[in-house]
This record gives C-alpha cells, sequence and structure tokens, in this order.
C-alpha cells in the first residue's frame, strides 16, 4: 500500500494509496515514508479525534515522519474496520483505513459514525471509506479470502509507502 500526497491539475491532492489495508488479526501494517511529511494517526479519542476504531482498541499515532525511510508499524490484535488520517492533509481528504480479519461490518464504529464536528471533504472521504469497505468485505469477501489462502504471508502484513509526487 503506497502513500502519496500528489500534485494534480496545478492542485494540491493528497491521498493514501491505495485507500484500504487488509490483514489479518495480528497483522502487521508498516508505513514506510519515501518523502514529504505524513503522519499515520487513528481516529480515536486518545489522539483527539473521533472514535472510527473498533471500541476498546487503543489509539496510535506515528507521529511526524519527515525524513526518507522513516517508519511506523502498527500490530493489529482486534477484529475490524480502522479510519486514520494524516493529521498535516486531514482537511484535503488524506484518509485511509485498516481491515482486520474478517469483521461483522453491521457493528464497526467506523461504518456507523459519521463525525459532525469535521469539514465536507473529511466527512465526504470517510464516506467513500465506507463504501470501499462494503465493497472488499461484502458478499465477495469469502471468495477473496480463499484466493489469498495460498498466498505467503496472506493478509499478515501490509506495507504502507509515503511519497510526494509534482506532476
Amino acid at each position: 500500500m503506497a502513500v502519496n500526497t500528489a500534485r494534480n491539475e496545478g492542485s494540491a491532492e493528497y491521498h493514501f494509496d491505495p485507500h484500504s489495508a487488509w490483514v489479518e488479526v495480528g497483522g502487521t501494517v508498516t508505513w514506510v515514508l519515501e518523502s514529504g511529511t505524513h503522519t499515520a494517526t487513528a481516529y480515536h479519542p486518545g489522539n483527539d479525534q473521533p472514535r472510527l476504531v473498533p471500541e476498546g482498541t487503543e489509539s496510535w499515532d506515528s507521529g511526524t515522519m519527515s525524513e526518507e525511510g522513516e517508519t511506523f508499524e502498527h500490530t493489529f490484535d482486534t477484529e475490524g474496520v480502522y479510519h486514520y488520517l494524516c493529521v498535516p492533509h486531514e482537511q484535503f481528504g488524506m484518509l485511509a483505513t485498516v481491515i482486520v480479519g474478517n469483521p461483522d461490518l453491521s457493528n464497526q464504529t467506523a461504518l456507523q459514525t459519521m463525525p459532525e464536528n469535521k469539514s465536507e471533504e473529511v466527512r465526504g472521504k470517510i464516506e467513500e471509506l465506507n463504501s470501499l469497505v462494503r465493497e472488499i468485505v461484502g458478499d465477495d469477501h469469502d471468495d477473496e479470502e480463499d484466493d489469498h489462502e495460498d498466498e505467503e504471508d496472506s493478509h499478515d502484513e501490509s506495507i504502507v509507502t509515503g511519497v510526494n509526487h509534482n506532476e
């Protein structure tokens, strides 16, 4: 999974690419900064954010990563949907999600809560992420999981790379 900060048609477009990582319970996501300045910060009250992660989970935050090659890892021990953001670029819609295990989508805080104190841009991005999660975990999930069972380290680890592109 790559974290990209891209310039698009004369305006800044900030995004995580792809927008979701999928790991098994106990899986680790590693963020690696290639360039720019980014964070990977859970939507969690411990980070002064609304809760868009499973109840009972701890907050996590990479802190500001600004040195090329800098890394941050987080291991996800609780099944569920975790939305996260880049603090300096949230207002530009730089949000993404980690899906852990095969969660029951009917009781996921991330899919059930829409923060009222966020901008229209952020709320729209959360809606996009929620649709993406439903698509990924939806009816095709069992078939996808079967397809991935033969892959080495399936869903055990995801690497996120940060990069700035000027186009």
